[in-house]
């Protein structure tokens, strides 16, 4: 397998927003969707930043027209909440996919979702979630192979319930029951 490094890494770079201001953008967007009112402070406290650092980063978001700012209150035009939900979607797909198929622990999987939600093209996040969503439909298929991926991969322990196994053996109990 011939491996073309020199193509692709450059592609990261060229991402239209960086992970700095794809978690501004989302932090705007959960705070707004909270209080319609949101300063530069607000965003200051949630983050845990200087207020000089969410000034810099809005000056930023600002001229790449991601946000609006009038009499130093912060507003997203629709564009930039049409992105922010795109790159959410991701995020939560990407922690679904990490948690419940691949059983890992949460706080993982929420830190690797983050790390990758903006990097991911929008073909890549439709093509995760129409997956995510088969793999938590009840058909028969399903159960069948996330079992058999469990004895292969999980090795689940009996005693410990992951959520994933109990979620399994439900639908399968309902499914004889339906049978």
């Amino acid at each position: 397998m011939e491996f073309q490094f020199e193509q692709y890494w450059k592609e990261y770079g060229e991402n239209e927003l960086s992970h700095s201001e794809t978690h501004y953008l989302l932090t705007i967007y959960s705070l707004l969707r909270k209080d319609g009112h949101l300063r530069a402070s607000t965003i200051a406290k949630e983050l845990g930043v200087s207020r000089n650092a969410v000034h810099l980063q809005l000056k930023k978001l600002n001229e790449k027209k991601l946000v609006k700012i009038k009499d130093n209150f912060i507003t997203l035009p629709k564009h930039s909440i049409v992105q922010v939900e795109k790159i959410a979607n991701k995020r939560q797909t990407m922690v679904v996919l990490l948690t419940e198929v691949l059983g890992l622990p949460q706080h993982i999987a929420v830190t690797d979702s983050c790390k990758v939600e903006h990097l991911l093209s929008d073909e890549t996040g439709e093509a995760l979630l129409k997956f995510v969503q088969f793999l938590r439909s009840d058909r028969k298929v399903v159960l069948q192979f996330l079992k058999e991926f469990q004895k292969y991969y999980l090795q689940c322990d009996p005693e410990i319930g992951c959520g994933l196994c109990e979620n399994i053996h439900s639908m399968e109990e309902t499914n004889e029951t339906e049978d």
